[in-house]
């Protein structure tokens, strides 16, 4: 991930994970240890493979491990990708990418092992992606792309897309246990058991406790497990998991900044309404089979969340402010393609995925210290979508290569009210429906470079309670994204270059006092990226990216939170038994406010990642925002009130900061 995911977070998935599956050869395994994944990394050769230049995989000759502070960083493997948290460690993650503040994963899709992780229409933000179940060590490799050049990519994967893929199996058992800063503790463990000839029953399973440095401690308590199955059928391989996740904790949201150092809030980790509680419970029952030139997918999903939040704090009348978000439903995706080699130089590609959400109850109610007051609106609803795809990949020449796809999707909705408040803003049904070409081209120039051309339209949904209300928002949100780039690799050395743009019919935008995003106009943004992936000697690797994104509405006004730059650059050191890693992480400043009048300065942050390992033991230690900075993890602008400080509702800079230097130490042993 990333050029070099990770030097230090373990050799673990590597370790354990000895015969994952991959188009490219497989790296050798490492000797184990926590959060890591199997990289097969960005000295990779993509030339005459990739269709854009911003296209890669984390599967290839490399190894690395990185400090993992939350799951989701894994995300940032992708470059130009910064996942950050303001609402607890329990919660989806804010991701910012291509100058998008994606909230919760309105414009960037996942997908692990075939199933796509966001939720539309979710109870509190559209796209909604919760990668906490998500245990480090299964994670085998992770493809990415940035722009809606493919035609496979569909829903939500305007910005960019991910594909995780986990283990087919471990070379040996192992346990991992690990304790930390403000009350952290982790354990986990796994191993295969082979049930037959080339019949392999991998699992793993984690727990996870934590309590952050906030004045209400968070009190996370998470257990996560995998369970896959996997044996061959003929030339094809089939797979069949299950993977789930359940964890509660409370968390401390952003906080007005002019409090800060008050009475009633003595510093930056102060949390306003210590009611504030969250869960989540997630199962994931999905198999695969895939051939040479096919694959299927289906997957049956039971999902129940609810979150009590206080974003504004107090209402006008001093009543309390907070709110519960719900959101409890099952999710069926079938997803498959065939490609056929229809001359020595024309590939065709084939495919079609479709998705039912039943949801029997979403919504939010006004609660006053989780005591429910009145609702704003509960709902039970179902939504489908269907789509078909073709891809044509034609070799013109040789060194020339035109990649050709159109995309037709389908969704329909029956959104019914549980309840008055619902019945006053509106139900009913509707459909929508979209169809979007696709167009690239690659000219491998020489052995060494390669130049690429993309155009593409693509789409986000919206929540599809906003298409029944008297005045009716877009199901499907049309948007336009092109970019030219190149891929140069010479040796060790990988670098890329790409300068893009993306149109979007409609902006996502997050709203304070109802802690959720809500359409808004259209925009327009731009920008530049480069990569860089280094390996000078066998024993040492240097990665970095930098992105820089110029963003705005039609009407030429600042769109807010879309960040202006972003970067990493990271060394990662693996020599005889010792392993380092050390990463720097940029956020640069964005607009609060579509005047710009407000802004945040963004954040800086370095981590660090050492380990030995001596025999079937690896120990291991962590050291997370290494100078302690206190620079906020997420900031917003909009109005609150707190009685006891406030005259009245206002105004103001809210945000969360970073969490202070951590320190967290560990051991894995392998039997």
């Amino acid at each position: 991930m990333g050029a070099i995911l990770a030097l230090a977070c373990i050799w673990p998935v590597a370790a354990h994970a000895q015969d994952v599956q991959s188009e490219k050869t497989a790296a050798p395994a490492a000797d184990d240890g926590r959060s890591a994944i199997i990289v097969f990394g960005r000295g990779e050769n993509r030339i005459g493979v990739a269709g854009a230049a911003s296209e890669g995989s984390i599967s290839g000759q490399d190894l690395l491990v990185r400090p993992l502070v939350k799951v989701a960083e894994l995300l940032e493997a992708v470059p130009g990708m910064i996942a950050a948290q303001h609402s607890g460690s329990g919660k989806a993650n804010q991701y910012f990418l291509r100058g998008f503040n994606l909230d919760h994963g309105s414009d960037f899709t996942t997908y692990v092992d075939g199933v796509q992780m966001n939720f539309r229409t979710h109870g509190h933000g559209q796209g909604y992606l919760d990668l906490n179940g998500l245990i480090p060590e299964i994670v085998a490799s992770e493809d990415f792309r940035k722009g809606p050049y493919r035609a496979d990519g569909g829903d939500f994967a305007m910005a960019g897309a991910a594909y995780i893929s986990t283990v087919d199996k471990f070379d040996k058992p192992w346990v991992s246990v690990e304790v930390g800063s403000f009350g952290w503790r982790r354990s986990a463990a796994g191993a295969t058991l082979s049930v037959g000839q080339d019949k392999n029953l991998t699992f793993a399973i984690q727990g996870k406790v934590y309590n952050g440095p906030w004045e209400e401690p968070e009190e996370l308590r998470h257990l996560s497990g995998f369970l896959k199955y996997s044996q061959p059928v003929g030339s094809a391989e089939l797979s069949v998991s299950l993977q789930g996740y359940h964890a509660t904790w409370n968390p401390t949201e952003q906080i007005p900044e002019r409090i800060e150092g008050s009475s009633i809030c003595p510093d930056v980790f102060c949390s306003p309404d210590p009611s504030a509680k969250g869960m989540t419970t997630r199962f994931i029952g999905a198999a695969s089979l895939k051939g040479m030139d096919y694959k299927v997918n289906a997957s049956v999903q039971f999902y129940n969340w609810w979150m009590y939040s206080n974003p504004t704090y107090a209402n006008v009348d001093g009543t309390s402010a907070q709110i519960r978000q719900f959101d409890r439903r099952w999710i069926y995706q079938l997803n498959g393609e065939k490609r056929w080699d229809l001359a020595d130089n024309i590939k065709l590609t084939v495919g079609g995925q479709g998705q039912i959400d039943h949801i029997p109850n979403v919504g939010v109610y006004h609660t006053i210290n989780r005591n429910v007051a009145d609702s704003f609106g509960a709902y039970h609803l179902t939504e489908g979508s269907a789509a078909a795809f073709g891809e044509v990949n034609w070799t013109v020449i040789p060194g020339v290569r035109v990649i050709g796809g159109l995309r037709a999707d389908h969704y329909w909705f029956n959104v019914k009210a549980n309840d008055a408040a619902a019945a006053a803003l509106g139900q009913g049904t509707g459909k929508d429906t979209l169809v979007s070409p696709k167009v690239a081209l690659a000219w491998e120039v020489t052995p060494r470079v390669e130049l690429y051309a993309n155009w593409g339209r693509g789409f986000h949904s919206n929540d599809v309670r906003g298409a029944v209300t008297t005045t009716p928002v877009p199901v499907l949100v049309a948007g336009t994204g092109k970019e030219i780039g190149g891929r140069l690799q010479l040796g060790k050395l990988t670098m890329t270059a790409t300068y893009w743009w993306l149109d979007l019919g409609s902006e996502l935008k997050f709203v304070g006092d109802s802690n959720a995003v809500e359409p808004t106009g259209a925009s327009k943004r731009h920008g530049y990226e480069v990569t860089m992936f280094w390996r000078p000697t066998k024993w040492l690797a240097i990665d970095g990216n930098y992105t820089g994104s110029h963003s705005r509405y039609d009407n030429g006004d600042h769109i807010p939170n879309a960040f202006e730059n972003a970067g990493q650059i990271g060394v990662s050191f693996i020599r005889d038994h010792w392993k380092f890693s050390a990463r720097l992480r940029h956020l640069g400043p964005y607009p609060l406010i579509e005047d710009n009048s407000e802004r945040d300065k963004g954040s800086n942050n370095v981590n660090l990642r050492g380990a030995y390992a001596f025999g079937p033991l690896e120990l291991y230690a962590e050291l997370v925002n290494v100078f302690d900075s206190r620079d906020k993890d997420m900031t917003y602008f909009y109005e609150a009130y707190i009685p006891s400080f406030d005259a009245a509702p206002t105004e103001g800079r809210m945000s969360r900061v970073l969490e202070p230097r951590t320190l967290r130490v560990g051991a894995t042993v392998k039997f």
